[in-house]
């Protein structure tokens, strides 16, 4: 290798061993920031309320129109496990 592009390496080795450490450290605070920002926001504490499961589907509802004969999709279903109806052993 030519004597200029071997001190180029060197020295972006180096950079790159004396910078690493920041760059890595500045990465996993915007993640943890971000993820701070985003529970905080669901929770309600930046945002005018909580996001609940009939906010959701009342914002659906009111960006897509309400469609007759559909019905309106239940709020308590989200997140939780939804059934109706009786459950019957069979003597099989």
């Amino acid at each position: 290798m030519t004597e200029p592009l071997c001190l180029l390496r060197i020295c972006l080795r180096r950079a790159r061993k004396m910078l690493g450490f920041p760059i890595e450290l500045a990465l996993v605070g915007a993640i943890v920031a971000t993820t701070a920002t985003s529970l905080a926001y669901a929770a309600g504490w930046i945002a005018p309320g909580p996001i609940t499961p009939v906010t959701l589907i009342e914002s659906l509802q009111a960006r897509d129109g309400f469609r007759t004969g559909f019905p309106r999709a239940k709020a308590g279903c989200l997140g939780q496990v939804c059934a109706d109806g009786d459950f019957l052993s069979s003597d099989r």
